[in-house]
């Protein structure tokens, strides 16, 4: 997987990429704010810079909101969840030329400089950065693990796409996805889904389904922790898709919504290119 960990924190490779980015965009805006010696300006600059990120952000979540609307459609409060990601580049650029082209027109072109060095830096470093993360390449690994009742059940071999999500009941993220991914579960036939527990009794996962009112339906145990070694998986939750031959199609580190899972498991079936 691309995750990438700093200490005690674990990023996703395309979350890591925009926080780069933005440490740049606001680095290098302010220095050459100064470079300009005139204190009058900071305020102006770091006011825009402020209204160029907010842009970003809003187109960014418009454009995937729209690409996505069916699944936002019936769940509007969705599109607040910020956290799960979600969000199409194209679209924020277009919102930071927006904002540009704003102060363009009130004829803040000195204030505008820093702004859009900054930008030009941080579309840089974004691009640098996803260009630089290895490929995740993995195949749905050969390996029995246990079911709640205690059977063995083998993960490859299946024929079929497989989500295959890595979680705890002490992870808070875990237990948010949790419900979305269930329903989507029971509501996607061609599409098996395994819920790989870590390193957890099957008394304790019992009781978070029984808390939660979840179904047992597809989880599994990993009492060893053996697939986080297996698929480079450094955190939790992780959700990777698989196609039908076993290949790895798409994965993602950290809460994933259901508007990006659905689009993840469109790319395994090939209803998208």
């Amino acid at each position: 997987m691309n995750a990438i960990s700093i200490g005690p924190l674990v990023f996703d490779g395309a979350r890591f990429a925009a926080v780069v980015a933005l440490l740049l965009f606001f680095l290098v805006t302010e220095i050459t704010a100064r470079l300009q010696r005139r204190r009058d300006l900071r305020g102006e600059v770091a006011r825009w810079a402020g209204f160029a990120v907010l842009a970003w952000i809003l187109g960014a979540r418009t454009g995937f909101v729209m690409m996505n609307w069916s699944e936002f459609a019936s769940r509007p409060l969705d599109i607040l969840k910020l956290w799960q990601g979600g969000f199409w580049s194209a679209a924020g650029w277009a919102g930071g030329v927006a904002i540009f082209l704003l102060a363009m027109h009130w004829r803040m072109h000195a204030t505008l400089k820093p702004v859009a060095i900054g930008g030009v830096a941080a579309l840089i470093a974004h691009l640098a950065v996803i260009t630089a993360l290895p490929e995740p390449r993995a195949t749905l690994p050969v390996m029995q693990l246990i079911a709640l009742d205690g059977r063995g059940v083998q993960l490859a071999g299946r024929d079929r796409p497989v989500v295959l999500n890595l979680w705890a009941t002490w992870c808070p993220p875990c237990r948010r996805e949790m419900p979305m991914m269930t329903d989507l579960a029971a509501n996607t036939s061609e599409v098996d889904f395994i819920f790989a527990n870590q390193g957890e009794n099957a008394n304790r996962i019992h009781a978070f389904l029984t808390e939660e009112k979840l179904p047992s339906e597809g989880m599994l145990r990993d009492p060893q922790n053996r697939l986080m070694g297996s698929l480079n998986a450094i955190g939790l939750p992780s959700t990777l898709v698989f196609d039908a031959g076993g290949q790895l199609i798409a994965s993602q580190t950290g809460e994933v919504s259901r508007a990006t899972l659905i689009r993840m498991m469109a790319q395994a079936t090939g209803e998208q290119e």
